[in-house]
């Protein structure tokens, strides 16, 4: 057993009023999915987890339509995570983990085409509701590279270098892409320079480094190297430093911590002068400010969540045998209801 270490949190944490029928409609549309029949997840654990009340603590403010399409997204990409985990990762099934990028990507450039599998079915149903924009498509495709860079990693054997580990680690939780719905429309009053500024990408940079490393500590006992898996934050820095477990778990923490101090410093000291820098007018001032105060409640949403969820807690063992049940030409080692 690790300790986990606390986290600071300068932000304050709040929670939208419509979460309970946020939680109402996410958890049914899983199911609707397909998501809660045992395959790999049960009702039981998806209460568990709390996925429902994730979005309400990071979106405190926005409508209940917009947490509604956020809701299932952040469900779908749990899902799709967990095909990861328990499908390829530790089978070391990268061939499998291929062919269902594959299908992903396919359903992406035509959602309206059939689909087989539950992770299909979701991703076509929010798609067709919210078409993806180029940025959120460069988002996801990257993601899906970076899963597929993880799930080598692990067939291998090859525990990354903690650099090359954090620079990937980033593109497993889309960053980028967890930053444009944590700001929603304001994202488009700003310039797009501004935002492609050394500074603001250092800002999103912090921003998911705090949230994916601190989710490495967290869960470590539910996704480290005792379930098969090496690309673990605290697995890579005890395997660089040859130190002991709870050594690289308050390393790791550590550098959480500084990351928080380092955003929220930058987020008070650097954007009068990125305003000024890039001449804005008033309503673009008040727009990066609110995006700035939306990944702020973002992180403080998010460690609540993390807190209080039992997504990290001993997990069940899912019901297949096997994720290689194929369904169709290139469906191979895809999961499937």
């Amino acid at each position: 057993m690790v300790e986990i270490p606390s986290f600071d949190m300068p932000f304050s944490a709040r929670l939208s009023p419509h979460v309970d029928k946020v939680r109402q409609h996410s958890k049914l549309w899983a199911r609707d999915m397909g998501m809660l029949d045992g395959t790999l997840w049960t009702e039981a654990y998806y209460d568990q987890a709390d996925f429902g009340s994730f979005t309400p603590l990071a979106h405190p403010t926005l409508g209940l339509d917009a947490l509604v399409q956020i809701s299932d997204m952040h469900v779908w990409a749990w899902y799709v995570a967990d095909i990861f985990y328990d499908g390829y990762f530790r089978a070391r099934d990268l061939a499998g983990a291929k062919a269902f990028v594959t299908r992903m990507r396919s359903i992406m450039d035509s959602p309206s085409q059939p689909t087989w599998t539950v992770a299909e079915r979701g991703l076509a149903d929010l798609l067709t509701r919210a078409p993806l924009d180029q940025r959120d498509r460069a988002s996801l495709d990257e993601y899906f590279d970076a899963m597929l860079w993880e799930v080598h990693a692990n067939a291998v054997g090859r525990v990354p270098d903690p650099v090359d580990f954090v620079e990937m680690r980033r593109r497993t939780i889309a960053a980028d892409m967890s930053a444009r719905l944590a700001a929603g429309p304001l994202i488009d009053q700003l310039p797009p320079e501004l935002m492609a500024n050394s500074t603001m990408q250092a800002l999103v940079d912090a921003f998911a480094d705090i949230t994916s490393l601190k989710a490495d500590v967290v869960g470590y006992e539910r996704f480290g190297p005792d379930t098969g898996l090496v690309t673990n934050a605290v697995h890579v820095v005890r395997n660089f430093f040859d130190c002991e477990l709870q050594q690289a778990v308050n390393m790791v923490a550590d550098l959480v911590n500084a990351r928080m101090k380092q955003f929220a410093t930058s987020a008070a000291d650097d954007l009068p002068y990125l305003a000024d820098q890039y001449r804005l007018d008033s309503a673009q001032r008040i727009a990066l400010k609110a995006y700035v105060e939306a990944l702020k409640a973002w992180l403080a949403g998010e460690l609540m969540w993390t807190q209080r969820t039992g997504r990290y807690e001993p997990y069940p063992t899912p019901s297949v045998a096997s994720f290689h049940r194929p369904t169709g030409l290139g469906t191979a080692a895809v999961l499937v209801r």
